[in-house]
């Protein structure tokens, strides 16, 4: 793959990020050992901020890196808005942020986000917290997910909607309260996979608002999901992605998560049979060890070693 191609996403999202009028844009480069950092380095814009991790921290130590750089290192910020390099705004964002009136308690914001077909994009769609919420408990019981998700329609509406979950991509963060510590940094040590989520979760608990605001659009060119079903490339996505599940139903259902747990395994080790069959036995090993670091809050496994009991062990 040449470099043109392996940039190709970062690069179109840097050039439609400087579009907007963002007063400062920060790029975390994560360790990438392509020839990002010469690349990025290469760059002169007067707008451009560049970290340059020296280890992979993943999505959620990124996150947390570009926020304390935001809150610490540009004191002129009032708000950040955080994505990843496979998503873009839309070149009206920063305007129709600028647009709105914002009341003092609320501490977020999400933006729409679609594919780049124009579907939307499903795993960025917005919720309430059913736990939280009768009538979207009542509707998660009945509906699943879509019971307790905007519906279609909200996307279309004008005007914000009180939400109490969604993704980083498009979300926007008010910095004063990273900065008074009313509200903390994402959680590194999740690395990848619904530290976005948590992240909105406890903010709202900490008693800031969070708004889903239609008129604020981005871009999700995502290739993780298949047909946007649970299924990871590569395998250990799937590792995060289950234990991180865990400490999101914990977050979110506080004393139902037992009985949370008792539903929602069943229903992702399932999800094995959307994987091609050589895969499966390698998945459910992967899922395994997952689910019980996930019940024992055990972060510290090193992503090599996560990597490593992903490989599938293929016959010759």
């Amino acid at each position: 793959m040449s470099h043109s191609t392996a940039w190709k996403k970062l690069k179109d999202t840097l050039a439609k990020s400087l579009l907007n009028d963002f007063f400062r844009v920060v790029v975390v480069n994560n360790c990438s050992t392509d020839g990002t950092k010469e690349w990025l380095d290469s760059c002169e814009y007067s707008r451009l901020d560049i970290i340059h991790s020296d280890a992979n921290l993943g999505g959620a130590g990124g996150f947390n890196l570009g926020f304390s750089h935001v809150a610490h290192q540009i004191p002129e910020s009032e708000w950040l808005v955080c994505y990843d390099d496979d998503a873009v705004p839309s070149a009206d964002v920063e305007k129709n942020f600028k647009a709105l009136e914002i009341p003092d308690n609320v501490g977020s914001l999400a933006a729409a986000v679609y594919l780049p077909n124009g579907q939307i994009s499903e795993m960025n769609r917005p919720s309430r917290n059913p736990f939280w919420h009768l009538r979207e408990f009542l509707g998660a019981a009945s509906r699943g997910r879509h019971g307790f998700h905007i519906k279609d329609a909200g996307y279309l509406s004008k005007e914000p909607v009180d939400i109490d979950s969604s993704s980083f991509v498009g979300c926007f963060i008010r910095v004063s309260l990273i900065r008074e510590r009313k509200i903390g940094l994402p959680r590194s040590e999740l690395f990848i996979y619904a530290d976005d989520i948590i992240y909105v979760l406890e903010s709202k608990r900490a008693g800031y608002r969070h708004l889903f605001v239609p008129s604020l659009v981005f871009e999700h060119d995502c290739e993780t999901l298949i047909e946007q079903k649970d299924v990871y490339h590569p395998l250990w996505k799937a590792y995060y992605v289950l234990r991180n599940r865990l400490e999101m139903y914990r977050v979110a259902s506080g004393w139902f998560f037992p009985l949370v747990f008792l539903v929602k395994i069943p229903a992702f080790l399932l999800s094995y049979r959307f994987y091609a069959e050589a895969e499966r036995r390698q998945f459910l090993k992967v899922a395994r060890i997952a689910i019980w670091d996930g019940i024992c809050r055990n972060f510290r496994r090193k992503h090599t070693d996560v990597v490593v009991l992903s490989e599938l062990n293929l016959p010759d």
